[in-house]
């Protein structure tokens, strides 16, 4: 395919690829307080589900990075969609905790996986100047789905529809993952009909892939982006696990009325601060773009864990909109930045998801020797190093800009 010709075919599988990962990704949380009333369940029990999930990318995303360049897209996105549908499956026969662990890692598994997969696919698609832009869009879709999905759930609860189907009268939210088997199984069916752009590899690499792997291990950018997206979902989801119980804690907010309300205005932000990144990624380089999101969030960030209830409130929610474009830019900047092997090196980049499970851990780790407040200055270290990639970064292929 021509470098500056723009497969939107395979775009728009991406891109659905994405909604389908943000939607049952982010469905978890939503879901967790009736798996604790359906097995009666603990906090801690109840926390290993999610966990089993987030450690498939730790496990799973390097094999998969090279794997990728040795078998192809397509025989990848198949292996994904076999894993995350044996998943849900089990979820709706066998429904018990166990059951549930088993699945969860099963599918969080392919969507490690698929993350892998699609980020490069996507970048030979649009070609590597139109990356970053595309990166954004994908941004703005897993952002949607994450939006839309709770609804969804709620939606679903709600109708008394499902009270009438016995397998969904006790557990209406097995529904969610009928739904997940039927659109997993819509997508393989169009993947396998059309024809997807190859990865590119180069010849003398193409049975190195042991050797690409140890040559990134010795390549400093694999530390440094890697650490990028560790910080970046660490950062993330600090805030979404975290921010109801520091206003509560320090300001007393109903975490039921004023933390659910920040948490949505998180998110919405993020969704619509993703508009606003397509334009901005347009007439500004990556880089520059990358530091004024990561120091303008860890100035919100301080501000919202030392300012007063009105000031905190304000900067949680407006966090959303000054992480919007973090992702996509550390991903771009980093495939941008490395001739070849790009499968390999989205795989190391993506095990760098498991920040999402342990930043978490740590700030709740040093509440409990000091307070809260202390714990979640992780968040704020956390935007100073990802603005380093930002002054660090000397990307081979630069986005495209619009010339004003």
């Amino acid at each position: 395919m021509s470098k500056s010709k723009i497969d939107y075919l395979s775009v728009l599988i991406v891109m659905v690829i994405f909604f389908v990962i943000s939607f049952i990704t982010n469905i978890i949380g939503p879901i967790i307080p009736e798996f604790i009333k359906s097995f009666n369940l603990n906090l801690i029990l109840a926390s290993f589900l999610p966990l089993s999930f987030f450690i498939a990318y730790g496990l799973f995303s390097i094999p998969t990075g090279i794997y990728l360049e040795k078998v192809g897209d397509k025989k990848m996105i198949f292996l994904a969609f076999l894993l995350s549908v044996s998943g849900a499956v089990i979820i709706v026969i066998f429904q018990s905790y166990l059951s549930l662990i088993f699945s969860f890692f099963l599918i969080g598994t392919g969507m490690a996986i698929l993350q892998v997969v699609i980020n490069p696919l996507l970048r030979e698609a649009v070609s590597p100047k139109n990356f970053a832009f595309f990166s954004v869009i994908g941004q703005l879709v897993f952002g949607f789905a994450s939006f839309v999905s709770p609804i969804f759930y709620k939606y679903l609860i709600e109708s008394n529809e499902l009270l009438k189907y016995p397998l969904l009268s006790d557990s209406p939210w097995v529904s969610i993952y009928l739904l997940f088997i039927f659109l997993l199984l819509i997508i393989a069916v169009v993947i396998y009909l059309v024809k997807l752009p190859s990865i590119s590899i180069d010849d003398s690499e193409k049975f190195k892939f042991g050797s690409a792997f140890y040559r990134f291990l010795s390549d400093r950018n694999s530390y440094v982006f890697f650490f990028g997206i560790f910080c970046y979902v660490g950062v993330e989801q600090g805030i979404n696990n975290w921010s109801s119980q520091f206003l509560y804690q320090y300001h007393g907010q109903d975490p039921n009325q004023v933390g659910v309300e920040v948490i949505s205005g998180f998110w919405g932000n993020l969704t619509l601060g993703t508009l606003v990144s397509l334009i901005l990624i347009k007439i500004l380089d990556g880089k520059i773009l990358l530091k004024f999101y990561a120091l303008s969030s860890s100035v919100l960030i301080l501000i919202a864990l030392f300012g007063n209830l009105e000031y905190s409130i304000l900067s949680f929610k407006l966090m959303g909109f000054s992480l919007s474009g973090i992702w996509a830019l550390v991903i771009s900047l980093g495939l941008n930045s490395v001739k070849k092997n790009h499968g390999t090196f989205t795989g190391i980049l993506l095990t760098g998801i498991v920040g999402g499970a342990i930043f978490p851990f740590l700030i709740a780790l040093i509440s409990q020797i000091s307070e809260l407040r202390y714990g979640m200055i992780l968040i704020f270290f956390g935007l100073l190093y990802i603005s380093y990639i930002g002054f660090y970064s000397k990307p081979i292929d630069k986005n495209n800009l619009i010339k004003l």
